[in-house]
């Protein structure tokens, strides 16, 4: 049977092949031979292999935004990939993300190499991929409102501020103040939140420079100018005519702006056109006055006060010192006594040889019973005077307190009639104990001093106490030192309110009391390490020690506040905070607020961290039998850099053995003796020591030998031997000067120790 015309090769080849697969072919109807068939195909080629491809090939990604890129797997039914960025499984914050769908999104914060690779890597054959070049940019723009502003001296201002961009960057900014008339401090302080604080004194020139920094990209920045103004208003006060040799007080008055804050430190001064120095007078800084016993000619000074703040702004006053001009001071010019309790005043007159004084209370001579009596001072019982040519006399209340109350106090000079001075005394039925402040809101641990004052009498003795229904037994309530000084408890009492009071010494029945109420909020009581010394290398831990605090897990929870700074934070306890110090933390000397923030905006009161300055040379504090003190000799110590970093706080540079070395056989021969270094006899000399330490020695310490301020011994080299052992290589010269060294060891963290005595040079 013949194929169709119409059939196709492959078709007859089927057939032909189907009927050898029969094991017979039919060779036609009319019986001739077989038709040849035609040749077998060729075979089919191999498989291709995997390939993966990419697309985009390449993108600009803005910070925080996204780009999508697509995998294409050809050649393989498995068409999955596996995405990594920079080699990283699915990125992460650093060089950025991507999804298993290849969804990229770029870091927040630039990175200090913005190229990227995006990779697709064949789930099918490891072997396979691709790679996208990703150039992770920025175009954010920091901007601060208001861009120009002015400030009055201690005042605050809240500035705003904001970062723009087409992408989603790390919103966060940093905030610094500075100025060309001033550093630090002296510039003012900002917060993290842009609460911007003017220093109390102005500098000059009275302009700072607010300067705000994107978290995101540390190269885009934005400013704001400040003007510091100072509109606080300075009187001088007091008399303005003086005779020779006579002396008056006087006031300065300093009312600063509204919402401000400048320094109130001043500076007293007098001067004149016609004297100098101790011929103008002199003044006190409390602004007492003494007139020159001779009048300058011309006969004038100017008492000047010149205030801190802004010295621009000092004020004076022209005193006149007029020759033969009696003048007659009393003191005190007010006061307050309790029935049958006395005043001492005092009295001073000037101008004149006659110094005697004529008393009256309430225009009586002497005074009388019911007005109260001018006594001869120290008499007892009161001998009343009426005249005196004392400087001081005792006024003794009356019994009862009188109808007319206050009552008048007043001398007046026997050698000029018109001269005379005043004195209001208010008469009490009893003495009067006040307490201050009155009331006070404290944190646990916190601290706070009362002051009492007893009204009456001039015996100011007051016992303390503390009263409170929660106080119990112990020290529930806190305590009170015999000054008023008041420590509150680690915990507030239940309820959290006490009295803190103060009772009169002289008359028990009689007291005063503040009103104390204990938060509940964060507060610290000690830093652990407290102190570090400048230029340390940072790097350890703070630990902050107190109650109140939030845990950090599961968060959000406390943070330590240092300097102002908020520091990366971790707080296992409500007892307990830590956080790692940096350098530039310890860059430069000064006291270092610390405070801690709860997640709610609390803050704990502050303690101070204390960077101590790094001494650039050694003292010594030589003691003999016959001079076993020093005085003027303080001796700063500075905790080492590991007290915070667990319960013992150890650092041991401390040498145990030191000897001498011998590179002939690399031996060394450690003693417990001084080790004597003998001096050439002329030019210079090398001598080989080693050092042993518990706590092991390397060349990355600094090793130094005391000496005169120009040193005339040198370590010119260090080599480690293993076992906590070091090699020193000490030069020294013929002109080396004899006696006992010391061999100092310090860390980069400025943790110091000396083998005292143990070199002596012969």
């Amino acid at each position: 049977m013949r194929a169709r015309a119409n059939s196709g090769a492959r078709h007859v080849l089927l057939v032909l092949l189907a009927g050898l697969a029969a094991g017979a072919v039919t060779t036609g109807c009319g019986g001739g031979g077989a038709s040849p068939g035609p040749p077998p195909p060729p075979p089919p080629p191999p498989p291709a292999g995997i390939s993966v491809s990419v697309a985009p090939t390449s993108a600009t990604v803005m910070l925080g935004a996204t780009q999508q890129f697509t995998a294409t797997v050809l050649n393989t039914s498995n068409t999955a990939v596996n995405w990594s960025v920079n080699g990283v499984p699915g990125g992460n914050s650093t060089v950025g993300t991507i999804t298993s769908a290849g969804l990229y999104t770029a870091p927040q914060n630039l990175p200090a190499l913005p190229a990227m690779t995006v990779e697709a890597t064949s789930l099918a054959d490891a072997s396979k991929s691709a790679a996208a070049a990703v150039s992770v940019a920025s175009d954010l723009s920091v901007s601060v409102a208001p861009p120009v502003a002015s400030a009055e001296l201690g005042a605050t201002l809240r500035f705003a501020a904001s970062v723009s961009s087409a992408g989603n960057p790390n919103p966060a900014v940093t905030w610094s103040v500075s100025g060309v008339g001033c550093a630090g401090t002296a510039c003012g302080t900002i917060d993290t939140d842009g609460a911007y604080t003017a220093p109390p004194v102005r500098p000059a020139p009275p302009v700072v420079t607010l300067t705000v920094r994107s978290v995101a990209d540390i190269s885009r920045t934005t400013s704001a100018t400040i003007s510091i103004t100072s509109n606080f208003t300075l009187v001088v006060s007091g008399p303005a005519t003086l005779g020779p040799g006579s002396s008056a007080q006087y006031t300065a008055t300093l009312t600063p702006a509204p919402n401000s804050n400048p320094s109130t430190a001043i500076t007293w001064s007098v001067s004149g056109t016609g004297c100098t120095g101790a011929a103008c007078g002199a003044i006190s800084q409390s602004g007492s006055y003494a007139a020159p016993a001779v009048a300058p000619l011309p006969n004038t000074v100017a008492i000047t006060v010149t205030p801190a703040a802004d010295p621009a702004k000092a004020a004076s006053l022209t005193v006149t010192i007029v020759s033969n001009l009696v003048s007659l001071n009393l003191t005190p010019t007010s006061a307050t006594r309790a029935v049958n309790h006395r005043q001492i005043f005092a009295v001073q007159v000037s101008g004149t040889s006659n110094l005697n004084v004529l008393w009256q209370v309430s225009g009586i001579a002497g005074g009388d019973d019911t007005v109260g009596r001018t006594c001869a001072a120290g008499s007892n019982p009161c001998q009343t005077v009426s005249t005196t040519s004392a400087a001081t006399v005792d006024y003794l209340a009356p019994a009862s307190v009188p109808a007319r109350n206050p009552v008048t106090v007043t001398a007046t000079s026997q050698a000029d009639a018109t001269k005379s001075a005043s004195s209001q005394v208010t008469i009490l039925p009893f003495v009067v104990v006040s307490v201050s402040p009155p009331s006070v809101t404290l944190a646990p641990r916190a601290t706070q001093q009362f002051t009492a004052t007893v009204l009456g009498t001039s015996d100011q003795g007051v016992v303390w106490q503390i009263t409170g229904s929660g106080c119990g037994a112990g020290s529930g309530c806190g305590s009170v030192s015999a000054n008023g000084f008041y420590t509150a408890p680690a915990a507030a009492p239940a309820p959290n309110s006490l009295n803190v009071t103060a009772t009169s010494t002289e008359d028990t029945s009689r007291n005063g009391s503040a009103s104390v109420t204990i938060s509940s909020g964060a507060n610290i009581s000690t830093l652990v390490p407290a102190s570090a010394t400048s230029g340390a290398a940072g790097g350890f831990l703070l630990r902050v020690l107190g109650g109140g605090f939030v845990l950090t897990s599961p968060g959000p929870g406390s943070a330590i506040l240092f300097n102002g700074a908020a520091k990366t934070t971790s707080c296992a306890s409500t007892s307990e905070c830590t956080a790692t110090l940096s350098s530039s933390d310890l860059a430069a000397p000064g006291s270092l607020p610390v405070r801690v923030r709860n997640p709610d905006g609390t803050l704990s009161g502050t303690v101070n961290f204390v960077v101590v300055p790094d001494g650039t040379s050694d003292d010594v504090i030589a003691l003999t039998p016959a001079t076993p003190a020093a005085a003027g000799k303080d001796i700063v110590v500075v905790e080492p850099s590991t007290a915070g970093s667990d319960s013992s706080g150890s650092l041991n540079l401390n040498i145990i053995a030191i000897g001498r070395f011998s590179s002939s056989d690399n031996s060394c021969t450690l003693s417990g003796s001084p080790l004597v270094i003998p001096r050439p006899a002329s030019s210079t000399a090398q001598v080989d020591l080693c050092a042993f330490s518990l706590g092991g020695l390397d060349p990355a310490l600094n090793y130094s030998i005391t000496g005169p301020p120009s040193n005339d011994i040198s370590i010119v080299a260090k080599q480690p031997l293993g076992l906590g052992i070091i090699r020193l290589t000490l030069e020294l010269s013929s002109a080396t000067r004899p006696g006992p060294r010391s061999l100092l060891v310090e860390n980069p963290n400025k943790d110091r120790t000396a083998v005292t005595g143990a070199l002596e040079v012969k």
